[in-house]
C-alpha cells in the first residue's frame, strides 16, 4: 500500500492541474454559466433579428418593408447572415444592445465597469470598439419592439416579455445546472467524509492506546458495539450468504452507512426542481422538468459511477485510511453501481417521456434524436451498466467467475466509452460534464498502474522462483515463494499471485500469507521434520550461510535422547539467510486446479519449481488491527484453510516474545500487550492439521502463554480412528515427540471456546476467519458476551463474493 497511496496521490494532483491549467471544471467550480445574464438575455433578446447589413443568399434583395406573407414563406436557405462586422458598424444594433444593458443591468446590480466587458463579449465579439459608453443613445429610445419583429432598423427597447421570457429560462437553466453540481459534490463530500471520519478514529485508537482503553471501559462504546458496530443487520446473517444465494445482507454498521448513501441519493435526484414560464427553450412545463431530472439522474450517475470504480480498486487509498476490508469496499461498490445503473435508467426515462409530452413531437421528433449518435451511444452505455449489474448477481460470481470477471470489465469500459461519446459530441466541454468522467478514467487508471508498480517493483521485472509442494491425503498445496525483494511482512496481509506458466498471464488471485521470513530475521523453529522446500534448502543454503537448523542437526544426531534435547534447549531460534513467503491454497477451480494438476503430472508428483509474480501485500493496515494493539488475549477462532491467515498472528505474538526474551527494550509490535494467545482451529483434514503443527506452530511451553485447541470434522468413523492413533502415540511417546497437542473429533463449540477464554477485567480480541457460517457464529457469541459485560473486541478476516 505504500506504493499505491503516493502514486495514488500523484495521479490526482496531476489531474486537478490540468484541470486548473485548462480552465475547466465543472458549473460553479471552473465554469460560470451565464455569468452576465442580463447582458446574455439582451443579446439573445435581439440576436434573431435582420439588420441592415444582413447578407442573404443569391443575392435577394430582402426590402425592410416586404409583407409578413413573403417573410413567412421564405425558404431556410434564405435565411440571412450577420457577420461580426456588420454587427460592430450597425448603429441601431449598438444603440438598442447598450442601452438595454444598462436598463437592465443596473437592477442586477452591475456596475459600468461590467457592463462595459459584457457589451464588449456579447454586442461586438470582444471587439475593444466601439466602445459601451460610446454606443449609448444620447436619447433614451421610446419605441418597443413588438413580439414577434423581424428587423431592426432604428434604435428601440427590447421586447419586455421576450426579454423576460429569455432571462426567466435562462436563468433556471443555470439555477438548476448548478443544483446539479453542487449535490454531486455534496454526495462526493459526504461519501468520502464518513469513510474518512472512520478512519481518523481507527488510527487515534490504534495510535493513543489509552485513549483505546478508555473507550473500552465505557458504557456508551459497549453499547455501540452491542447495537452498531459487532451485529448483523438484521438477524444473524452476514457473511452467509440468503437462502437461494440472492446476496448477502450486509452488517450493520455498513447497512447505515449503505442506507444512508441510497436514500441520500434519493433526496438529491428528487429535490430543488423549479419551472419557468413562459419559457423559449421547452414547448411545456412537463418538458422542462424531464430536462433537469434527466440532467440531475445523469450527472449523479456518472458521479457515483465513479465512486464505484473507486470502491473496487484493490489499491483504493480508502481501504489504509479506513482499516475497512476490501470485501467491505467491494460491497460499497455493488450499492454504488447499483444506485449509479438505476440514475442512468431514470435519466434515459424521462428524456424519452420528454419526447411524447404535448407539443414535444411524439414519436417521430424520439426517432429523429434516437437516429443521432449522441442518443444510441447513451442507450447503449445505459444497456451496458444494466448488463454488468445482472451478471454481476452472486450465482455468476460464485459458479462463473472468470466469466463474470471478463464480462464485467469489458461492459464497464463499453458504458464508460458510451458515456464519453454521449456527452461530448453533444455538449462538448461547455458544461463539464466530462469532469466525471475524467475522474472515473483517473481512479481506475491509477489502480491499475499501481498493480503494474507492485509487480514489476517485487519482481524486479523478473518471475519469483518458487516452490509447490502437496500435502498428502488432501487438497492443500504449500507454496513457498523467494522474492526477489524483501516486503514488509506483516500478519493479516495477502497477495496476489500470477502463474505464467499455467497459460493465463492476466490471471490472479489472492492467498492469504501463511508465513514469512526476512534475511536477519530471529525465528522459532520446529522440532519436528522441517517441509520439503525447507528441507531442500537447509541441505545446502543453511550450511553455506553458517545458519543451521536445529531440527535438520538433531536429525543427524540419532544417540542424542529426547530428554537430553529438552532438556538442554528449551525454546530454539535461528536466523534467516533469505526472504520467503508461504502459502496454504486449497485447489478448487481455474487456477489452483491447474497449478495442482500441473504439479501432480510432474516428475515427482509432490513437489515442483515454477515462476511466480507476486502483487502484494495488501491489507494487514493498522487501522484495521487496532483492536489487537490493546488486547491482553487474543483468541484466534479458525476454520478450515483460513489458518492461512491466523499463522501470521502466530508468528507475530512468537516474534515479539522472542523479542523480549532475546533483546532490550519493549516490542513494539501490534501483539505488544497481549499475554495470552489462543488458536482454536476446526478442520476437516487432519493431514492438514498435522502438517500446520509440525511445519508452522512451535510448541505450547516454548513460548509463554501460547495455546493450542485443534478440531478435526472430517468423516466421522475415519477420522476417530485416526485421531485416537495419534493421540495414542503422542501420549506413549511423549517424552520423545516434539507435538502432543491432542485433536478432538467433531465440531467446535464457538460459543463454549469464546465463553472459556474470557475473564473480567481483560480485554479480549477475538479474530476470526473461516466459513461465513462459522464468522456468523462468531460474531453472534461476541456480541452476547459484549451484552454480558465482557470486554471483547472482533477482527473479522473473511472474503465474501
Amino acid at each position: 500500500m505504500g506504493t499505491a497511496i503516493p502514486l495514488f496521490i500523484l495521479l490526482l494532483l496531476c489531474f486537478i492541474h490540468h484541470v486548473s491549467a485548462t480552465e475547466k471544471g465543472i458549473v460553479g467550480f471552473g465554469i460560470s454559466l451565464y455569468q452576465d445574464l442580463c447582458c446574455q438575455s439582451c443579446h439573445d433578446s435581439l440576436s434573431a433579428l435582420y439588420l441592415t447589413c444582413t447578407t442573404f443568399p443569391d443575392g435577394h434583395d430582402m426590402s425592410m418593408d416586404m409583407d409578413m406573407e413573403m417573410e413567412m414563406e421564405m425558404d431556410m436557405d434564405m435565411m440571412g447572415t450577420t457577420s461580426g462586422e456588420c454587427y460592430a458598424t450597425n448603429l441601431p444594433w449598438l444603440q438598442t444592445m447598450a442601452y438595454c444593458i444598462q436598463q437592465n443591468c443596473n437592477a442586477d446590480g452591475y456596475g459600468a465597469e461590467k457592463q462595459a466587458k459584457c457589451f464588449s463579449v456579447q454586442a461586438v465579439a470582444g471587439a475593444s470598439e466601439p466602445t459601451f459608453q460610446d454606443s449609448l443613445p444620447a436619447v433614451a429610445p421610446t419605441e418597443e419592439l413588438a413580439e414577434d419583429a423581424t428587423w431592426l432598423n432604428v434604435t428601440s427597447l427590447v421586447n419586455s416579455d421576450t426579454y423576460y421570457a429569455i432571462h426567466g429560462t435562462l436563468g433556471e437553466f443555470a439555477r438548476s445546472e448548478y443544483i446539479h453540481t453542487r449535490y454531486s459534490v455534496i454526495n462526493y463530500l459526504i461519501i468520502i467524509g464518513i469513510c474518512i471520519a472512520c478512519g481518523i478514529l481507527a488510527h487515534t485508537r490504534s495510535a493513543f492506546p489509552g485513549f483505546q482503553k478508555s473507550l473500552h471501559t465505557s458504557a456508551l462504546w459497549a453499547k455501540l458495539q452491542r447495537y452498531v458496530f459487532l451485529p448483523a443487520l438484521f438477524g444473524s446473517r452476514r457473511l452467509e450468504p440468503l437462502p437461494g444465494n440472492v446476496g448477502y445482507v450486509p452488517g450493520r454498521t455498513l447497512g447505515i452507512f449503505i442506507g444512508i448513501y441510497v436514500i441520500m441519493n434519493i433526496i438529491l435526484s428528487s429535490v430543488s426542481f423549479r419551472n419557468f414560464s413562459p419559457n423559449t427553450w421547452f414547448t411545456s412545463p412537463q418538458f422542462e422538468m424531464c430536462e433537469y431530472v434527466g440532467n440531475r439522474t445523469g450527472t449523479l450517475s456518472l458521479v457515483n459511477m465513479s465512486i464505484a470504480i473507486l470502491f473496487a480498486g484493490r489499491n483504493n487509498i480508502l481501504i489504509a485510511i479506513t482499516g475497512w476490508s476490501q470485501t467491505a469496499f467491494l460491497t460499497l461498490h455493488r450499492w454504488a453501481a447499483r444506485v449509479a445503473v438505476v440514475q442512468a435508467v431514470v435519466h434515459s426515462i424521462v428524456y424519452t417521456l420528454a419526447y411524447f409530452e404535448p407539443g414535444s413531437g411524439g414519436a417521430a421528433r424520439y426517432a429523429s434524436e434516437a437516429a443521432k449518435p449522441f442518443y444510441w451511444w447513451g442507450i447503449i452505455a445505459t444497456i451496458a451498466l444494466c448488463l454488468a449489474i445482472a451478471f454481476a448477481i452472486l450465482p455468476i460470481r460464485t459458479k462463473f467467475y472468470e466469466f463474470f470477471l471478463i464480462t464485467h470489465i469489458a461492459l464497464i469500459i463499453l458504458a464508460l466509452v458510451g458515456c464519453w461519446y454521449h456527452l461530448i459530441p453533444h455538449f462538448g466541454y461547455v458544461y463539464g460534464y466530462q469532469v466525471w468522467l475524467y475522474i472515473a478514467f483517473a481512479f481506475w487508471s491509477a489502480d491499475r498502474l499501481a498493480r503494474l508498480i507492485r509487480v514489476a517493483y517485487y519482481n524486479s521485472l523478473g518471475g519469483s522462483k518458487a516452490v509447490v509442494e502437496s500435502l498428502p491425503d488432501c487438497d492443500i498445496m504449500q507454496v513457498s515463494v523467494y522474492p526477489r525483494v524483501a516486503w514488509k511482512f506483516g500478519p493479516g496481509q495477502h497477495s496476489f499471485l500470477y502463474v505464467p506458466g499455467l497459460g493465463k498471464f492476466w490471471e490472479s488471485h489472492p492467498f492469504s500469507i501463511a508465513g514469512w521470513s526476512r534475511p536477519g530475521q530471529l525465528t522459532a523453529i520446529s522440532l519436528a521434520p522441517a517441509s520439503l522446500s525447507d528441507s531442500s534448502a537447509k541441505g545446502g543454503k543453511e550450511k553455506e550461510s553458517g545458519v543451521v537448523s536445529l531440527a535438520t542437526d538433531l536429525e543427524s544426531q540419532p544417540n542424542l535422547t529426547a530428554k537430553k534435547q529438552e532438556a538442554t534447549i528449551p525454546c530454539q531460534t535461528q536466523t534467516q539467510d533469505r526472504a520467503s513467503i508461504k502459502f496454504l491454497i486449497r485447489a478448487h477451480s481455474g487456477m489452483t486446479f491447474a497449478l495442482q494438476h500441473r504439479l501432480l503430472s510432474s516428475h515427482s508428483r509432490s513437489q515442483m519449481e515454477i515462476s511466480v509474480y507476486t502483487e502484494g501485500p495488501y491489507a494487514g493496515h493498522r487501522a484495521t488491527l487496532q483492536p489487537l494493539f490493546t488486547a491482553d488475549t487474543v483468541l484466534c477462532l479458525i476454520g478450515g484453510i483460513g489458518i492461512t491467515n491466523a499463522l501470521g498472528f502466530v508468528q507475530e505474538y512468537t516474534a515479539a516474545n522472542l523479542q523480549r526474551g532475546f533483546a532490550s527494550g519493549k516490542s513494539r509490535g501490534i501483539l505488544r500487550n497481549a499475554k495470552r494467545f489462543i488458536l482454536a482451529w476446526s478442520a476437516r483434514e487432519l493431514a492438514l492439521i498435522e502438517h500446520v503443527k509440525q511445519n508452522f506452530l512451535t510448541q505450547e511451553g516454548d513460548v509463554q502463554g501460547i495455546e493450542y485447541s485443534f478440531w478435526c470434522t472430517g468423516p466421522s468413523k475415519t477420522a476417530t480412528q485416526e485421531l485416537d492413533s495419534i493421540n495414542d502415540e503422542n501420549q506413549m511417546a511423549k517424552s520423545s515427540t516434539p507435538r502432543t497437542e491432542a485433536v478432538t473429533a467433531g465440531r467446535m463449540d464457538i460459543g463454549n471456546v469464546i465463553r472459556s477464554y474470557l475473564e473480567e477485567g481483560q480485554q479480549t480480541t477475538v479474530v476470526v476467519c473461516g466459513p461465513s457460517s462459522m464468522a456468523d457464529e462468531a460474531t453472534r457469541q461476541v456480541v452476547n458476551s459484549v451484552k454480558d459485560g465482557f470486554r471483547v473486541d472482533l477482527v473479522e478476516e473473511a472474503y465474501a463474493w
